[in-house]
């Protein structure tokens, strides 16, 4: 027993050296016969390379570099590129003294399936053998490819699609049938690495009874992402994007093989937005499959008993060579419930909370040769915003052309009797967006708020600034690729109320007129109240324009305690505690920084209390906190006064800087002509307390007295704060008066009078009289 367990062992050490070193002899002595074997096999031309004996896997060899040639008909190009082939030695031939395989292992092969012109496959006469010979399958080989690819040519034009990553059995089975296992992934070629998906499946081919082949097979699509099939067929991305997996089951001749399956759809969403994940969407479709004509063609299909309110068809063409195909959706009174969040998913601009009533019908079909087409009704519908009105109308039509849906005008009657027309366009990629809205009547509120749940709309100019009124008219929004979108329109606003920064009361906007275009905005014919102020005027904005805001006001009446009232937000801002203890100005809010504003100001009356001051009329710029009164004019017959204003708010309270003149200022009974600067700050009395002027002046006919009559008087002035109160002081004074001429000095007291202190020649001469108040006489 020792010496027969150390034989086995001696055996086995044997038979494992020599499996182990077989790889490494060469066998290219029977290079001929192994070829020869091949030939028969494959019932093709073979040249191979390099030849290594191989019996773990065997017994058999292993082939290098092997070309399979094909038939002259199928052009000119090899049938297989094979690295690497293991050839399996059939043990029965070799009793029999021939040599013959009974399975070949191709690794990573390239293959070339090729169509004739006559229609008929390169592969066809291969897989006709084992089928024709029902009583000796046992002589053709098996069949097994790994990782390879599939090319498929038609004549000579190699096709775009190919499958990459192929594993392929086929065998025949003791019952004479081909039995086919397949899964690999679908590619083109001009997608670079990209592939779609992966398909298996597992069948049976047979002969049938008069001659004609017929094919049992289940098929599967592993979970694919919806653009990847789309892109497969078609290089386009419609730009909707989603999970599919699907199932099918042939059986019958192939040019009518007969297809039953089922399709799960599921996260459907436009290519910018998240999925949404859900149990998803599952059809039953069932059709035609003509392997010989490349056509296939599937419906979905209800249960019996079942309602159907979708429907689909597909039919692809030439699937292999250059595909076309199309593919259609009908709908027989959908609830318009059901569609609501799948097309929120799909990226059509619908608020969160939007409900949608009412039944759907019609259809849309999609083909690569013509696109998006169709047509779907939403009847006896309503949509209901939350915290908002519903709106109701009979039907809505949308037609669907290429990537784009247009909703065409809809009359929507709100449950507040207000009514107005709708239409719109939206296109899939999110490229284009565009609606119209035109209304008889519509409040403020509706069409503000309508404007934002149909989509991410920048605010609607001035609709967008008012808190409360009407409207009539239209307004259009378009929108392309990533801009911000483009608001036009022509319409009227009645009785608004808009808050603007800065004033202290809003705005009560009586009526205006509105036009938009091109980012272009003019508002005409407008009569507004702010506080006890009216006013007219109009205002436009243009972006590309050197001033973009242009505003022109005409007020009838302006009291100045009025306006410092509504300017005080403006005029003064509260400053902090540590602004007041480091002495730093209060930062300048956001709409002071922004505010940019040319404006030409007409006003008929200014009063200073009850004291008519004139007409008065300036080109005003407002940019930052610097608002700038350019050719000011103040006209009371005779007076005029003309010059230019600065304020500056950079501080807590503003400064003032005018410089002008003044021509026949009415004063004691005479007149006077002023020309100078003058410096203030604060609001209310500081503005007094607070002025700084120098300047020339020149009179005439001035009673400082009773008894002291100027005829005539000229110099220069300055007023400087004095103990905290102004003071006025003459100098280089020419005084006219009678026959006398003086020169000399003045100033103002305390108490309020002026005195002169004058020479006439020689002669010392004292005026006093009354600096204030002066009195405008008409």
């Amino acid at each position: 027993m020792k010496a027969l367990r150390r034989s086995v062992l001696i055996v086995l050490l044997a038979v494992l050296a020599a499996g182990a070193l077989a790889p490494f002899l060469s066998a290219d002595r029977l290079r001929p016969r192994i070829r020869a074997a091949l030939e028969a096999a494959l019932n093709r031309r073979v040249e191979i390379g390099a030849v290594h004996l191989n019996l773990f896997t065997g017994p058999g060899f292993t082939v290098e570099r092997v070309v399979i040639g094909d038939d002259p008909a199928a052009g000119v190009e090899p049938f297989a590129y094979v690295e690497s082939m293991r050839a399996r030695v059939r043990l029965t031939s070799l009793l029999a003294g021939k040599l013959a395989f009974s399975s070949l292992h191709l690794d990573a092969p390239s293959v070339n399936l090729v169509r004739t012109p006559e229609g008929a496959w390169n592969v066809q006469p291969w897989l006709d053998r084992p089928l024709a010979a029902k009583s000796a399958p046992q002589t053709f080989p098996d069949i097994q490819i790994s990782g390879g690819r599939l090319n498929f040519k038609f004549g000579d034009t190699k096709s775009i699609f190919y499958i990459s990553e192929a594993d392929v059995d086929v065998y025949p089975n003791e019952q004479g049938e081909l039995v086919l296992r397949f899964s690999g992934v679908p590619a083109r070629t001009d997608r670079g690495s990209q592939t779609f998906g992966q398909i298996s499946a597992r069948g049976l081919l047979r002969a049938g009874p008069h001659g004609a082949e017929r094919l049992t097979m289940g098929v599967r699509l592993e979970r694919t992402s919806m653009s990847e099939i789309v892109q497969l067929f078609d290089a386009r991305d419609l730009g909707v994007h989603g999970f599919t997996i699907a199932e099918a089951q042939l059986a019958g001749p192939l040019d009518k093989i007969e297809v039953t399956g089922s399709l799960n759809i599921n996260d459907i969403h436009r290519w910018d937005l998240m999925p949404s994940h859900g149990e998803g969407w599952t059809m039953h479709y069932r059709g035609v499959l003509d392997l010989n004509a490349h056509r296939l063609d599937l419906e979905t299909f209800a249960n019996e008993g079942q309602p159907q309110p979708v429907s689909i068809q597909l039919g692809i063409g030439d699937y292999l060579a250059n595909a076309n195909w199309d593919a259609s959706i009908r709908f027989h009174d959908l609830p318009a419930a059901s569609l609501v969040e799948t097309a929120r998913h799909m990226g059509a601009p619908l608020a969160d909370g939007v409900q949608v009533d009412g039944k759907i019908n019609g259809a849309i079909g999609y083909s690569n040769r013509n696109g998006l087409e169709g047509e779907l009704l939403l009847e006896s519908a309503s949509v209901k915003f939350p915290q908002s009105v519903s709106a109701v109308f009979d039907s809505a039509r949308l037609a669907f052309t290429n990537k784009n849906v247009t909703l065409d005008p809809v009359s929507v009657q709100l449950d507040n009797d207000q009514s107005a027309a709708i239409q719109g366009q939206y296109a899939f990629d999110n490229s284009h967006a565009s609606f119209r809205i035109t209304s008889p009547q519509l409040t403020i509120a509706e069409v503000e708020g309508g404007a934002d749940r149909l989509g991410e709309t920048p605010p609607i100019p001035l609709l967008g600034e008012l808190r409360q009124g009407t409207w009539r008219g239209w307004i259009a929004f378009d929108r392309k690729d990533d801009g911000a979108g483009v608001w036009t329109g022509e319409y009227e606003v009645q009785n608004g109320l808009m808050d603007i920064p800065g004033l202290a009361s809003p705005v009560r906007l009586a009526s205006a007129s509105v036009e938009m275009k091109q980012n272009q905005i003019q508002i005409s014919r407008m009569r507004a109240r702010v506080g006890s102020v009216r006013l007219e005027g109009e205002y436009r904005y243009d972006p590309k324009a050197a001033e973009p805001n242009l505003l022109r006001l005409r007020i009838p009446e302006l009291k100045l305690a009025e306006l410092e009232r509504l300017m005080l937000p403006t005029l003064h801002r509260s400053e902090s505690f540590l602004a007041r203890t480091f002495r730093r100005n209060p930062p300048l809010p956001k709409w002071l920084e922004n505010r940019s504003l040319d404006a030409s100001i007409q006003i008929a009356s200014v009063l200073n209390g009850d004291a008519q001051m004139g007409q008065f009329q300036a080109r005003m710029k407002w940019l930052g906190p610097r608002i700038t009164l350019s050719d000011a004019q103040l006209d009371l017959d005779p007076m005029h006064a003309a010059g230019d204003v600065t304020v500056s708010l950079t501080k807590a309270f503003p400064s003032y800087r005018l410089s002008g003149n003044i021509e026949n200022l009415s004063y004691r009974d005479g007149q006077l002509d002023v020309d100078g600067e003058l410096d203030t700050s604060g609001i209310g009395q500081n503005l007094l307390l607070n002025v700084q002027s120098e300047g020339t002046f020149e009179g005439r006919q001035i009673a400082l007295a009773p008894d002291a009559q100027v005829d005539a008087i000229s110099g220069a002035y300055r007023i400087a704060p004095l103990s905290g109160l102004p003071r006025l002081v003459l100098s280089n004074l020419q005084v006219a008066l009678g026959q006398d001429s003086l020169v000399g000095q003045g100033a103002s007291q305390a108490d309020g009078r002026i005195v002169l202190e004058l020479m006439s020649g020689h002669k010392p001469v004292r005026l006093t009289g009354m600096l204030l108040p002066v009195h405008p006489e008409r």
